[in-house]
């Protein structure tokens, strides 16, 4: 079991006014796992990912990830567990535009504290791995959206990460570079890797293993995907 979430609740609090986004999910994730998180705008479902990817606190419950209990680490313990345990790749790519594919795909690994030779040949063996050994020292005005989201991925991998959360990846791209990253997620977790995505597309989480949906703050369903597609 990689995440065990019992009772999580979030609240959030603007003067006298509260808004109970949360309301009680309980969820385990095994290793190796590959979940789509569905439901409708206001569910819950970002809010639930920020929280496992420790960028949010949760307000009660408790949080397993990766065996270690992370409901009442201080700030800098839980920005620790993000760099050891966590991936990240958002919608909107989160690149520094001044800097290379390299230079963003080395930067969680800086933080990390990584060598510098051992960051930049890791990061180039990650960028082969997604398809862009002709792109390592373009910067993001030079790529697609599909390749900018490949170098996201890349960067999400630098440091070995426990799990990958992805909110929307493919919210910003066009049919055929969705289902290039979709491909890329495949082969990942063909490889042992844990994903959790954040989608609204049907035929997204069609391609995960597992869908959990979300609604008015509680897990509505949770079930196994039959027909996958994109796999076998």
């Amino acid at each position: 079991m990689i995440i065990s979430v019992k009772n999580l609740r979030k609240t959030y609090t603007n003067g006298n006014l509260s808004v109970e986004v949360l309301k009680g999910v309980n969820l385990t994730v095994e290793k190796g796992e590959y979940i789509s998180i569905m439901g409708p705008s206001g569910s819950g479902k970002s809010t639930f990912l920020n929280i496992l990817g420790c960028l949010d606190l949760l307000t009660s419950g408790e949080y397993i990830l990766d065996d270690k209990n992370i409901t009442n680490l201080s700030d800098d313990e839980l920005s620790e567990v993000r760099c050891e345990k966590i991936g990240f790749v958002f919608q909107a790519y989160n690149l520094l535009a001044k800097l290379t594919s390299k230079e963003n795909v080395e930067l969680p690994a800086i933080y990390k504290g990584t060598s510098s030779n051992k960051r930049s040949e890791k990061a180039v063996e990650l960028l082969k791995m997604v398809g862009l050994e002709e792109r390592i020292n373009h910067k993001p005005s030079e790529l697609s959206g599909g390749q900018k989201q490949r170098v996201a991925i890349a960067r999400s991998l630098i440091n070995n990460p426990s799990i990958i959360l992805a909110d929307e990846p493919t919210g910003n791209l066009d049919s055929k570079s969705s289902e290039e990253i979709l491909e890329i997620f495949r082969k990942l977790n063909e490889m042992g890797v844990t994903i959790i995505m954040v989608t609204h597309e049907e035929d997204v989480a069609m391609h995960t293993k597992r869908i959990v949906r979300l609604k008015d703050g509680i897990i509505e369903k949770d079930y196994l995907v039959e027909n996958r597609l994109g796999g076998k």
